[in-house]
């Protein structure tokens, strides 16, 4: 349910960890004068001492080095972490494969508590400007210095951010759980909510005076809290539920609705599915 189109998966594509044997593919790639002067850390020449280097930097608390393939091939790399990194072999360029392989990795990145991403990008590389633009990563709004290794210069670069919020907002989360579904609660569904609140009022839920500041003061920012809509097969609204650090609170439009589906969603997430996000467009 994303704001942004979603292309379907490439064939045959896999996001993975790093294995031995793509160590001389990696040195290969990170000695091609096509891919070296756009990442920063990378020296040239480019040997078993330096790729040993990635490897540490990848095992450290917080990074994530991942394998990009494509039909059983090493197409490239990237790394979320402090900072939001990869390249892409040319023999790949062009095939939207580095846009779905920062999508999957940037919904994993930010499937639990997690600070914000920040790629950088030198001024001229264009290419990797518009694919960061098209993920919804806000540009900063000044330039800053940056060193190259690969050409022993200083360069101008500009700063991508993508906050948890952001990526939330852009690609809400759809939670199944049996034969309903819940998705993020949003101010138009403030009209639907108000008819499922409490009629005397209770220390959870908010007066109908007051439900839209209560969609904004509840709304999902990222796992594990949040309010969400619960929806059945048609899209229609059936109920809500607030998730919080206790145990979540469900309201339902009808009597019929609560006898039908409290019991299974309150379990499942009570068990803790309000972590699992799977994504799907419109």
């Amino acid at each position: 349910m994303t704001r942004f189109s979603t292309d379907p998966a490439p064939q045959d594509f896999a996001l993975r960890e790093v294995r031995h044997e793509d160590l001389p593919t990696l040195i290969q790639q990170l000695n091609d004068p096509r891919i070296a002067p756009w990442l920063a850390a990378v020296p040239q020449p480019f040997g078993p001492s330096e790729v040993d280097a990635l490897l540490a930097h990848g095992q450290h608390p917080g990074e994530h080095l991942f394998i990009v393939e494509q039909g059983g091939a090493v197409a490239g790399c990237l790394c979320t972490g402090a900072s939001l990194w990869y390249w892409l072999d040319p023999e790949f360029w062009g095939r939207g494969l580095m846009h779905h392989a920062l999508q999957v990795a940037i919904a994993t990145h930010f499937a639990t508590l997690a600070p914000p991403l920040i790629a950088t990008c030198h001024t001229d590389n264009a290419a990797s400007q518009a694919l960061l633009t098209r993920l919804g990563f806000s540009p900063a709004p000044t330039l800053r210095k940056m060193f190259f290794q690969s050409t022993q210069s200083a360069q101008l670069c500009r700063d991508f951010v993508m906050t948890p919020e952001q990526w939330h907002l852009l690609h809400p989360p759809l939670i199944a759980v049996n034969d309903v579904s819940l998705r993020p609660a949003e101010q138009k569904d403030a009209a639907t909510l108000v008819h499922m609140l409490p009629h005397t009022g209770s220390p959870i839920w908010p007066t109908p005076e007051t439900i839209r500041a209560f969609i904004e003061t509840h709304r999902f920012r990222g796992p594990p809290r949040g309010l969400f809509v619960i929806l059945d097969a048609h899209r229609r609204s059936l109920g809500m539920a607030l998730l919080t650090k206790n145990t979540p609170a469900l309201r339902f439009l009808s009597e019929e609705d609560t006898a039908r589906h409290h019991d299974h969603v309150a379990t499942a997430l009570a068990q803790g599915i309000g972590a699992v996000q799977s994504f799907r467009c419109e």
